[in-house]
């Protein structure tokens, strides 16, 4: 078969060519430490990098995310903290000032300091972030969540009850603000009214009388001619200086007075009266029947000022009543620092996993992208022994020519 010098060259010259271009392209992966410099290099290869390298920035988000809620939930736990310390040393200061031992000037010194723990819990449910996010707003983190009237001395919740949610993997969100509601909860206050028999009618019977509030004996002394509303005080009376809140109603009708008595509180629950009392063995007992019952809501801050008020007007009463509130509060107060210490718990936990997750991609992205220099160097190295070869096996068939022979 005739071979024409021009084939000879010309395949020749495709040959080196394609020796030089596979040397030129290790040498470069080589230079980049990368298996794949150009997308055309490998599609396949390309697709899968790219999927890899999109589950890496979701993780980066992710990550974000819970640095972010991680120093959020910090912060919520260390002011909650505080603020559970705060309500724990208002109640003492309650239960100090229930002690009927105390003066009026005790309590009015009491009354300064929950005062001013009052306005210190304001600023823990105003406290901001690094942001400048009020963190107990709601979705409203650009205004105070709690706001206390100049004129009333009453606090507001100014925030709302909209919650927004964050990922932290591709399965799971967490709510990244939190209710102010839900965090300085109310307190319940029952409130029961009863009807007292046996005493009122026509014309107000005299002597002693006794009815029972809880464990204590509420006693009175009823004289002659005495107005209903001389009765309506004696009996009130009575309920302060056996440290209960409550006042008593008298109602004339058609010239009959009917008496009963609305108790707030623990404390809150009448029944008859005994026959023989401590003071008087002739006192006369009354019979109790249950009219109306009612709990309330109280609010938060609301417990705080009531108790201020109750120690500025020496209400033994209401001040024992506020031990109980208090301790309502504390208790879902304590609940809500767990949830928090929980919820950062949890979130410490998807961060180890997004770690794992995160080592696994790389693993996999290092075998798809990164470059086996062993295999790369001993490639190199052979395409430029078949580049040389190449070249000197054309060097030597360009010298061969007929005309030596002539």
């Amino acid at each position: 078969m005739k071979i024409s010098s021009s084939y000879l060259y010309n395949k020749s010259l495709q040959n080196i060519q394609t020796a030089q271009s596979d040397v030129a392209k290790t040498r470069e992966q080589i230079a980049t430490g990368k298996s794949l410099v150009r997308p055309s290099d490998d599609t396949s290869k390309l697709r899968n990098i790219e999927t890899l390298e999109s589950h890496v920035r979701k993780l980066d988000s992710f990550d974000r995310n819970a640095a972010y809620l991680e120093d959020r939930y910090g912060l919520e736990e260390t002011v909650l903290t505080s603020a559970n310390d705060i309500i724990i040393r208002v109640k003492e200061l309650a239960i100090q000032a229930a002690n009927d031992t105390l003066s009026v000037s005790d309590r009015d010194i009491i009354a300064v300091e929950v005062s001013s723990l009052r306005d210190e819990m304001i600023s823990i449910a105003n406290t901001r972030d690094v942001e400048g996010n009020y963190i107990f707003g709601g979705s409203k983190t650009d205004t105070a969540a709690f706001v206390k009237s100049d004129v009333t001395g009453k606090v507001s919740y100014q925030g709302d009850n909209r919650e927004s949610s964050v990922a932290i993997s591709s399965t799971r969100t967490v709510t990244k603000n939190r209710d102010g509601t839900t965090i300085f909860q109310t307190a319940p206050r029952q409130e029961q009214t009863f009807a007292l028999g046996g005493l009122g009618g026509t014309s107000d019977p005299t002597g002693d009388f006794n009815f029972k509030v809880g464990s204590a004996v509420i006693e009175f002394s009823v004289s002659a001619n005495d107005r209903p509303e001389t009765v309506k005080a004696a009996i009130e009376q009575s309920l302060e200086s056996s440290g209960i809140s409550g006042t008593a109603q008298a109602v004339t009708l058609n010239g009959a007075t009917s008496y009963s008595v609305t108790l707030t509180g623990v404390n809150s629950n009448a029944s008859n009266g005994v026959p023989v009392t401590a003071s008087s063995p002739g006192s006369n007992p009354l019979t109790v029947t249950l009219r109306e019952s009612e709990t309330q809501s109280v609010g938060f801050f609301d417990v705080l000022g009531d108790l201020v008020s109750a120690l500025s007007d020496n209400k033994r009463g209401e001040i024992g009543r506020s031990v109980s509130e208090l301790s309502s509060l504390q208790d879902r107060l304590s609940m809500n620092v767990g949830q928090v210490g929980s919820s950062l718990n949890n979130l410490e936990r998807q961060i180890d996993i997004n770690a794992s997750t995160r080592l696994r991609i790389d693993e996999l992205l290092s075998t798809e992208r990164d470059l086996d220099y062993a295999k790369a160097v001993t490639e190199f190295n052979a395409e430029m022994v078949r580049l040389e070869a190449t070249q000197a096996s054309f060097a030597k068939i360009a010298q061969l020519s007929l005309f030596e022979y002539l």
